[in-house]
């Protein structure tokens, strides 16, 4: 189990390298993909800009792109300082997630998007820099423009999914016939993955017997979340 801050690193077997880390009080777990011979590291999520930008400067890194998987202010803490540090960094999330006419919902923190996807609900389009190849799909339901992001060994869940259970849908913008439909999408999608890919959950919140897992394998997750455990997929 990580503590605070720490980070696990790992390489896949495309040369990729794979960051996890555990950030906040709401246990926030962030990823990055790292491709040092095209000098990329695309984070999911900085939740603290300090602790990445330490952890990267030890390496010689340096952050180049932002992912988000949604604008919920707690997966968008470290936004700020990390545009002020590098501000020619690519800012990437959903058209949706823009979010106008709630922005101004203390759920929410405003995020100047470089570029946007703008695929449909449960669609999958591919978003590729350098060596990372990752596919990107369009999981509304716990907030608009919600993605998940999986490749190179893990699916970064964001607050679609966690270890055992699912994201909550009574918040501003929360639809729950949407978040079934994504659940649904989630499970063919981690259907078809590797079973020791790791699932990444946006917050380390759920007991697995005696343990709260930082991830869980992808056969683990189709075992053990009790959302997935009761959809069926053709």
């Amino acid at each position: 189990m990580l503590n605070e801050g720490e980070f696990h690193c790992s390489v896949f077997d495309d040369g990729v390298e794979v960051w996890i880390t555990q950030l906040g009080e709401l246990m926030n777990m962030n990823t990055a993909f790292i491709d040092r011979t095209n000098k990329i590291v695309a984070i999911i999520d900085p939740f603290d800009a300090d602790s990445w930008i330490s952890r990267l400067d030890k390496d010689g890194l340096v952050p180049t792109h932002l992912l988000y998987t949604h604008t919920h202010r707690d997966h968008v803490a470290g936004y700020p300082e990390m545009i002020q540090r590098f501000p020619n960094l690519e800012v990437w999330g959903h058209e949706h997630a823009k979010v106008p006419d709630l922005i101004d919902h203390f759920v929410f923190s405003k995020v100047e998007f470089t570029d946007t996807w703008d695929c449909d609900a449960g669609e999958t389009v591919q978003w590729e820099c350098g060596l990372i190849k990752l596919g990107i799909t369009h999981s509304p339901g716990h907030a608009p423009g919600h993605v998940t992001i999986h490749g190179h060994g893990v699916y970064h869940a964001g607050d679609l999914l966690f270890v055992r259970s699912a994201g909550r849908v009574d918040l501003p913008g929360g639809d729950p016939q949407a978040q079934q439909m994504s659940l649904i999408r989630a499970k063919e999608i981690l259907s078809s993955l590797p079973e020791e890919w790791r699932l990444i959950p946006g917050h380390k919140y759920d007991t697995v017997g005696d343990r709260i897992p930082d991830w869980i394998s992808i056969g683990e997750v189709l075992t053990y979340n009790y959302f997935l455990a009761n959809i069926t997929i053709r």
